[in-house]
């Protein structure tokens, strides 16, 4: 008989509750708080901070850089509808040890996703992983990294643009037309003929969501880089 891990999470009410993880399919952790926080101390390496999501108020914290990152591209993934940081702790059945998955994702089919950035010990945390998405179903995924640096630094400048108050239907339309066919950036808002400063972050958060493409490998210049609308000229 296959291991049973346990998940220790927080209901809604903000008690601790613990199950073995396939009674936790239908909990949704993406909306609990933390069952745990990196300690703070002088000389700590990683660094802690907090990721709020556009259009949430919760924040989903960060153990480090390359946890930021994550839940950066978290954001950026159309297919993730809410996530949380550090909702969930698994362990195996009569163990005092346990591991926190730095982010719980809910996906726009419903299903459910664990991101992680290893550490140390990866291989034990592997199988426990492994374990948890058989028995729960979640889809666990390691986060591979800037392994596009060009694609994580656009992504990263492009973040500030990505709240829905950015949007505006009217400034859309006009650039969808304006942007038919590839032009870079900066002569398309001149093009546009509308407010240039509200227009640049318009536009940059019609980039953010897709609505407006871009080149996402190489390095987003507003002079030079182009942009086209998926759209097109019908």
């Amino acid at each position: 008989m296959a291991e049973v891990v346990w998940a220790q999470f927080l209901s809604p009410a903000g008690r601790l509750l613990e199950k073995p993880v396939s009674q936790v399919r239908q909990e949704r952790l993406e909306e609990r708080a933390e069952v745990w926080r990196p300690t703070r101390y002088r000389g700590r390496r990683a660094i802690a901070t907090w990721w709020r999501s556009a259009g949430q108020a919760r924040h989903a914290g960060c153990a480090s850089l390359g946890a930021l990152e994550a839940a950066l591209s978290l954001e950026f993934d159309p297919q993730v509808v809410s996530f949380a940081g550090w909702p969930v702790r698994l362990s195996w059945a009569g163990s005092t040890e346990g591991y926190v998955p730095d982010f719980f994702a809910r996906l726009a089919d419903g299903r459910a996703r664990l991101l992680v950035c290893p550490a140390g010990g990866w291989e034990e945390t592997a199988r426990l992983l492994e374990a948890a998405d058989e028995q729960a179903g979640w889809e666990v995924r390691v986060h591979p990294g800037t392994d596009d640096a060009a694609a994580a630094a656009n992504r990263r400048r492009l973040a500030r643009y990505r709240h829905a108050r950015l949007a505006d239907a009217d400034t859309a339309r006009v650039l969808h037309q304006v942007f038919a066919r590839p032009r870079p950036f900066a002569d398309g808002i001149r093009a546009s003929a509308l407010p240039e400063l509200a227009t640049v972050a318009r536009a940059l958060h019609l980039v953010w969501t897709r609505e407006l493409l871009i080149d996402w490998s190489a390095p987003f210049v507003p002079a030079r880089s182009l942009v086209w609308s998926p759209q097109g000229v019908r």
